[in-house]
């Protein structure tokens, strides 16, 4: 097939789903971060990503073989979105994910609303797969940008990503074809160090040069420099005040950032006058009601191990779930964040959902204590985006140790391998990750901390 057949199929391809995709997209809308490890409590670089999306709760994670020997198999968080499957054949459409060498990156989409043959096209999240299973550094995925368009004609990337290496790179990209998506498109980029401030083009031009009064990190939404217009400026505002906060009280790390970012549940109110605790809008939240994941990458100190670089997914809204760790140095992932069911000693996987999904979304309605209900469309959106925070707090009682008890075990964990290198295996690494899933899946079942007591 002619390089101009492949754009036209593309171009039938963007016409049949243009409805289906361009609203569903308008429900997607996530929030990113860096941060460079000079700032962190533990000198570990991590990356944040929120991600939202009214007309699915269904997320899971697995591993993926490697393709190319450096960069090695990859974990992954993902859903299936069918306008995906007609534009590269795999409905597989990752939030983000680390790789064995300690590469991790996500995602978060910049909407071309104005543009109706743009956004059908969008390819940010196949390009991050792609930047998964074959990149090693910012280096390499610097070099990714520039050579997608030639293999990619007809498309379109409007995405930010942050991206962090085991070299101790860090940074958020701010990525766009242009405003047409007709033929060959090369990638504009403004790469903003983590480490230094300092913001370039993908021509290697300084924009700004590096800064002394850093603070260290990056975090954007739904916009960027190509499309400042565009949506989530207050919960980028949020975000910023709350690592901000963290660098200044020098308590920076993986934990803060999952305890008291990602699971942050303050925002402007729709209605102030009907506002209260318990009938509170997360509209304007960092974690809402229309928030179905979150993931936070614990990088590698500069020279440290990447096996032991960890990636903490939160299969659900993050202020009701609890967040577990998994490796893509263990090669493979729990079946509880992978399968739908397990029954007469079988697991089955049907769709992109999984026990551990279920289980927190399970709970966001329970009773219809905390939300009413956990459904939404891509027209309207959530069918309710008022949350009780009267309840949420009861649940968070026993959340929050299930979650504290999971961390901390897997410090001594983690600490153990350090000392011991020839302990880090693939088999040790699941047994212990496959143990944590376990226990918070069995606990939050049980809506308590203690119904399944550690014993690893």
């Amino acid at each position: 097939m002619s390089k101009l057949q492949n754009v036209y199929l593309k171009m039938l391809c963007a016409f049949i789903c243009l409805w289906a995709v361009m609203l569903t997209t308008q429900t997607w809308a996530c929030d990113v971060a860096v941060v460079s490890g000079k700032v962190t409590t533990d000198g570990k670089p991590l990356i944040w990503k929120n991600f939202d999306n009214s007309s699915s709760s269904h997320q899971q994670v697995a591993y993926f073989p490697a393709k190319k020997t450096a960069p090695g198999g990859y974990a992954m968080v993902y859903r299936f979105e069918d306008g995906m499957k007609l534009l590269t054949g795999s409905a597989i459409t990752p939030s983000g994910g680390v790789n064995e060498s300690g590469f991790a990156i996500a995602v978060t989409s910049v909407y071309q609303d104005y543009n109706l043959m743009a956004e059908p096209v969008n390819l940010n999240t196949a390009l991050m797969e792609e930047a998964l299973a074959t990149c090693t550094t910012l280096a390499e995925f610097e070099s990714l940008l520039k050579r997608w368009p030639y293999y990619h004609w007809g498309t379109v990337i409007s995405a930010n990503f942050v991206v962090i290496d085991a070299k101790g790179g860090a940074a958020l990209y701010e990525c766009f074809t242009g405003h047409l998506n007709l033929g060959l498109n090369l990638m504009q980029f403004r790469k903003n160090d983590a480490n230094t401030g300092k913001v370039t083009n993908e021509y290697g031009w300084t924009i700004k040069a590096a800064q002394t009064n850093f603070i260290g990190f990056h975090i954007l939404t739904n916009y960027n420099y190509y499309i400042p217009w565009n949506v989530g400026q207050d919960r980028k505002y949020r975000a910023e005040a709350l690592l901000t906060k963290l660098v200044t009280e020098k308590r920076m790390n993986y934990r803060t950032v999952m305890r008291e970012v990602a699971k942050d549940v303050v925002g402007k109110q729709v209605n102030p006058e009907l506002s209260s605790e318990t009938n509170y809008s997360t509209t304007y939240c960092l974690s809402r009601n229309a928030t179905r994941s979150a993931i936070v990458v614990r990088g590698a100190a500069s020279g440290g191990d990447p096996r032991l670089i960890t990636m903490w997914v939160n299969l659900g809204e993050p202020s009701v779930g609890v967040f577990v760790p998994f490796f893509a140095a263990a090669k493979g992932t729990s079946e509880l964040a992978r399968m739908d069911t397990y029954a007469s000693g079988a697991w089955r996987d049907y769709d992109d959902s999984c026990l551990l999904n279920q289980a927190i979304s399970a709970r966001e309605t329970y009773g219809s204590l905390i939300y009413s209900s956990n459904e939404g469309d891509v027209i309207w959106g959530m069918y309710d985006n008022y949350i009780n925070k009267v309840e949420l707090a009861k649940v968070q009682q026993w959340t929050f140790p299930i979650e504290d008890t999971i961390i901390d075990h897997a410090e001594s964990f983690l600490s153990s391998l350090q000392n011991n290198p020839t302990q880090i295996t693939a088999f040790n690494l699941k047994d212990f990750a496959d143990y944590c899933a376990d226990y918070a899946y069995e606990n939050f079942q049980a809506g308590s901390a203690d119904a399944f007591p550690w014993q690893y």
